[in-house]
């Protein structure tokens, strides 16, 4: 849409998914970077080398807008805290706009509950997908329902008849490269060889291993129902598996807090009421979506003082159903919901926001030698005792091995961005525990020649994609500037570029 980007020398730069892959310019020597990296220029020529499609039409799936749109409509929110210049706000509420157009209600469109919801689906690798077999008349006969966390939509299906209605089951996933083989099946619930018996895997686990297996438990898919007293014969026949979707209430956090920061600053200057109606609407939308998701999915505990929300309710189609959202999708709801305090006044989003603040906080890990926090990308059951199949907690994983994984530099960055919100309105968090989380990034994401990052915030592992998403943590610099002369110095140090980087180092120098 070329009314999105009309400014002359602006385009604003795409980021995709869980790692936002920002397109980068490369090929200038490091001292010309230097000298001109960080620059109102180079913003410019970033925001050139891309698209103006909507990336709706590519991908038309939530994660598009969280891990893309979001990260544009940021990145013109600091181009306008560094320059004043309202052509960004213009276009911030252009694209908020059009976004707003692809919610499920705005459109529609049911997701897999039926329901429609005032939320953005997915149904891509995120999600469970099922399978139907069809006996030869092309009625659905056997029901088929995916087991592991991710990728299922790359999962098929193979029937190959055998004689006395007994047939083989080929299950492939492209993706994980494993294929799995079961002979001599039959579809009465009487005999050894009864396909569900044989096949499903009560203790399934959450990830999936390469390999070529034949007989062994299903670690891709489970039988989910059989057609009452049907027997067979089935007809040779090849299913690939399609994914269920779910309007993802994890996601709005992160779609909504670039837009209520401009409806923040809209309200905040009369000299911006043209845009008043772009402002009120994001906040109405915003409204709309959290009343969805806090009445369903909202929940107290584990402590008192504590709350979170679930992944989505049991029997839905993400893999961790009725579990907690991890802390990455909480802290953009905190930073969402204490802009909708600030901006209606309503306490629940301020209460809510508190509990989640003491969520993550309660369960931070002080490195006293280190003076800093590390943390772990989930909390209590999956980080300590998980589930068994008799603890009836999730209805797509059985079982979950309960195991403390530290969290990694990239989603670290959306927890960074809760801490300084609850931070500038008293909550949680002192000067103090803000220079620990400093000293997380000077100490642990950053090498000490500030040259390289870590892949985890206990300062383990190396993940150079990461480097995408460190200028979240830039934030810390309005109590620390070093962290801003850190982050600069490592971006300067570089070859590749990215437009939210520059526009987070431009509004921090203003």
């Amino acid at each position: 849409m070329k009314g999105f980007l009309s400014k002359a020398s602006l385009k604003i730069c795409c980021l995709m998914l869980l790692v936002p892959a920002f397109p980068t310019l490369k090929g200038q020597s490091r001292t010309g970077l230097q000298a001109e990296k960080i620059s109102l220029a180079r913003a410019s020529r970033l925001v050139d080398a891309l698209p103006e499609a909507d990336p709706w039409l590519r991908m038309p799936d939530a994660s598009t807008l969280a891990w893309s749109e979001s990260y544009i409509m940021n990145a013109l929110m600091d181009l306008y805290d560094a320059t004043g210049d309202t052509w960004y706000l213009r276009e911030v509420a252009s694209r908020g706009t059009r976004l707003l157009e692809h919610r499920d209600d705005r459109r529609g469109v049911a997701d897999g509950s039926g329901h429609i919801r005032p939320a953005w689906s997915m149904a891509s690798k995120y999600v469970v997908a099922e399978g139907a077999l069809k006996d030869e008349e092309g009625n659905i006969v056997v029901g088929i329902r995916s087991t592991p966390s991710a990728y299922n939509n790359f999962t098929t299906v193979e029937v190959i008849p055998q004689s006395d209605g007994r047939f083989t089951l080929k299950v492939r996933n492209e993706h994980f490269k494993r294929s799995e083989t079961y002979e001599n099946l039959s579809l009465s619930d009487t005999g050894e060889r009864f396909v569900k018996r044989v096949v499903d895997d009560p203790m399934a686990p959450y990830s999936t291993r390469p390999g070529d297996y034949h007989d062994k438990k299903s670690n891709l898919v489970r039988i989910e129902f059989i057609k009452p007293g049907y027997q067979g014969p089935l007809p040779p026949q090849q299913v690939a598996l399609s994914p269920v979707p779910l309007a993802f209430t994890g996601y709005l956090g992160v779609i909504y807090h670039p837009m209520l920061r401009f409806s923040e600053v809209v309200r905040s200057h009369p000299r911006l009421k043209k845009l008043l109606p772009y402002a009120e609407s994001f906040i109405k939308a915003a409204e709309e979506s959290y009343e969805d998701a806090s009445r369903r999915l909202w929940r107290e505990g584990p402590l008192s003082g504590e709350g979170y929300y679930l992944m989505c309710e049991k029997g839905e189609s993400l893999p961790a159903d009725n579990v907690g959202q991890p802390f990455n999708y909480l802290a953009k709801h905190v930073c969402a919901q204490l802009a909708l305090y600030r901006l209606t006044g309503r306490p629940e989003y301020l209460e809510r926001s508190e509990k989640m603040v003491n969520l993550f906080k309660n369960r931070l890990i002080y490195d006293s030698d280190k003076d800093l926090y590390t943390w772990n990308y989930w909390y209590e059951p999956m980080t300590t005792t998980g589930w068994k199949p008799e603890d009836n907690i999730s209805h797509n994983v059985k079982v979950y091995e309960g195991k403390a994984r530290v969290e990694d530099i990239s989603h670290g960055g959306h927890d960074i961005h809760m801490v300084m919100a609850a931070y500038k309105m008293g909550i949680g968090f002192d000067p103090a525990d803000i220079m620990r989380f400093a000293n997380t990034f000077l100490k642990n994401v950053v090498t000490p020649d500030r040259k390289k990052i870590t892949r985890l915030v206990d300062g383990s592992g190396d993940y150079p994609a990461y480097f995408n998403s460190l200028h979240q943590w830039l934030v810390l610099s309005e109590v620390e500037p070093e962290v801003a002369r850190a982050g600069e110095y490592i971006y300067n140090h570089r070859q590749e570029e990215t437009l939210p980087f520059t526009a987070k180092l431009l509004a921090i120098r203003r």
